[in-house]
């Protein structure tokens, strides 16, 4: 028994069965471009692990390269090494002297080169804290350093008025030298950090001319020369080692290129804005003393500052009013 449609329903049918059709077609095609991707994919992952497996086979002989040559370089570092200590050990030998002995004098420069450290620190604290007394800020800038192994060009010349002052006759002879334990260096510091005053005809005060304000101690502690670092270079960019200044000037700029200078054991700053002292050592920065608030500043092994109250005191200074200004001596102070 059949069913008789209407003519739309008809239509309605074959539309359908049109558009199946129509469907069909796009999933054959989409079944064929995902088998094509399928197989491209499949020689895109055998290309890559043969590559891969090319690689890993290089890497095997290139690891394999890498450990013979390092047995050769140990066994090169080791004959170098032996050749050095047998060079070394004739040398002592022929000085008459022996390996422990040569570490014992090693010990010793280095506890000589801390106690002076040490002492020119105290003596540019004490400056600072005269600079105070006297209501006013004064600048230095103190070099210790090995002038046996000095680049000449990382240093100035004397300046003309230094010359004049270390020449003058209390300074010669073996008593009088201005070694940093002998009361000399007061006045060659205070001299380094002061200005000196011109006057006109009638003893009025017309203007002042700076000294440079920098000396260097040799590792004898004599205060023998004046050097001046360029002061306008950017340390950071000269040597790897030397930290970037957050503060200060140009002064500590060139404290910190001069204390990476392989001759330089240590550099510090007296500020002339604010009479801070700051010690610098292979380019770091090691500590600091601030004389309006009398307290230091240093930083621990994780890098983090700590400040503490200092234990230097100040006796106020009179000033006397000469043509140059008045010198303070360390005497003039005492610690606690």
């Amino acid at each position: 028994m059949f069913k008789i449609l209407s003519g739309q329903k008809y239509r309605n049918m074959l539309s359908e069965q049109k558009q199946l059709q129509e469907r069909y077609h796009e999933l054959e095609k989409e079944i064929k471009t995902l088998t094509e991707e399928k197989e491209q994919l499949l020689e895109t992952k055998l290309e890559q692990e043969e590559e891969l497996e090319e690689r890993s086979t290089s890497l095997i002989e290139l690891s394999e390269n890498y450990k013979g040559l390092q047995i050769k370089l140990s066994e090169i570092e080791e004959r170098t090494k032996e050749n050095i200590d047998s060079v070394v050990d004739e040398t002592i030998k022929g000085l008459g002297l022996n390996r422990t002995q040569i570490e014992k004098l090693r010990a010793d420069r280095k506890d000589l080169i801390q106690l002076y450290i040490n002492k020119l620190y105290s003596l540019a604290r004490h400056f600072a804290m005269s600079s105070r007394g006297m209501e006013k800020n004064r600048g230095l800038f103190v070099v210790l350093a090995d002038y046996r192994n000095m680049a000449g060009e990382n240093f100035s010349e004397f300046h003309d008025g230094q010359v004049e002052h270390l020449d003058q006759g209390k300074y010669k002879g073996i008593d009088y030298l201005p070694h940093i334990f002998s009361t000399k260096v007061n006045e060659v510091l205070a001299f380094m950090g002061e200005k000196t005053f011109l006057r006109d005809e009638t003893g009025k005060v017309t203007g002042h001319e700076e000294r440079d304000g920098a000396l260097l101690i040799d590792l004898q502690g004599v205060a023998f020369r004046t050097c001046m670092m360029v002061e306008g270079v950017r340390t950071y960019r000269v040597y790897d080692k030397v930290e970037r200044l957050t503060k200060g000037s140009a002064r500590h700029n060139a404290a910190l290129y001069a204390s990476s200078l392989d001759e330089v054991m240590a550099a510090i700053v007296v500020s002339e804005e604010t009479s801070e002292v700051t010690l610098f050592i292979d380019g770091q920065f090691v500590k600091s003393f601030d004389p309006l608030s009398n307290s230091e500043t240093t930083r621990d092994a994780d890098g983090n500052f700590i400040q503490t109250e200092s234990d230097i005191k100040v006796i106020e200074a009179v000033e006397t009013e000469t043509e140059t200004e008045t010198i303070v001596s360390e005497e003039d102070y005492t610690t606690t």
